[in-house]
């Protein structure tokens, strides 16, 4: 009885800590200023601050990350761990120079046909897909003062027609973009904050996976692979 009561509890902690995970709103927030050098911050937040990823980057210094986990703060050294990739890189270069010809032979037999994807059933299930995502995820809050100027007129004048719909369209936002036409130049700060919520991105991937177009490839993907092995997978 004492084990089934400690799983019992495992399991409850386990359930909470998943909900929590799917429930709790993560929010973003980001600023920026760009003059002689650009600079960034910003941070990832979740738990209502309790759990909080900060960065910042600046144009002739390192990445700078610190996680803060309910009051405890852990700097993060992204500078050790871009060497340890870049190392990493060369020597995967190196094997794949040796061995150009047995890869070229596995691309070719990996290659897919195209046409099955691209069409437009599926290109349409994929652009709402992105449109939903890119809906649910755009800022609560978008502040943009910037100085734009192009060493051709002509595209700073492509810059005020495109700036005048945009303004138009984005209205709710605080843009104010000001061309500049006797100089090149880019310079201004934003900011932009906003939350993503995880049930809603997991029901609109769900409902795209679900959709006759898609369902019909993953289950004929599933059958190939049920019926032959690995040879019959694209």
């Amino acid at each position: 009885m004492l084990l089934l009561s400690i799983l019992g509890y495992i399991l409850l902690t386990i359930g909470i800590l998943l909900a929590a995970i799917i429930l709790i709103p993560y929010n973003y927030n980001v600023v920026g200023e760009k003059h002689a050098e650009l600079e960034v911050s910003g941070s990832v937040s979740w738990l209502f601050g309790g759990i909080k990823l900060i960065f910042s980057r600046y144009s002739k210094q390192n990445k700078e990350m610190t996680l803060m986990f309910l009051g405890i703060t852990k700097k993060l050294n992204i500078h050790k761990e871009k060497s340890k990739e870049r190392k990493s890189k060369k020597e995967l270069d190196k094997a794949d120079s040796k061995h150009g010809k047995d890869t070229k032979t596995a691309k070719s037999k990996k290659r897919f046909d195209s046409s099955t994807y691209l069409k437009k059933d599926i290109i349409q299930k994929v652009f709402s897909l992105v449109v939903n995502i890119l809906k649910h995820c755009s800022p609560k809050t978008l502040t943009i003062y910037a100085r734009i100027g192009f060493n051709d007129p002509m595209y700073t004048g492509f810059l005020c027609a495109f700036n005048s719909q945009l303004c138009f369209l984005v209205n709710k936002y605080d843009i104010n973009i000001q061309p500049v036409f006797d100089e090149e130049v880019i310079e201004g700060r934003f900011s932009i904050g906003g939350r993503i919520w995880l049930p809603y991105l997991i029901l609109v991937m769900i409902g795209f996976l679900i959709t006759k177009p898609i369902r019909n490839i993953l289950l004929a993907k599933m059958k190939r692979k049920n019926k032959g092995g690995p040879k019959y997978v694209r």
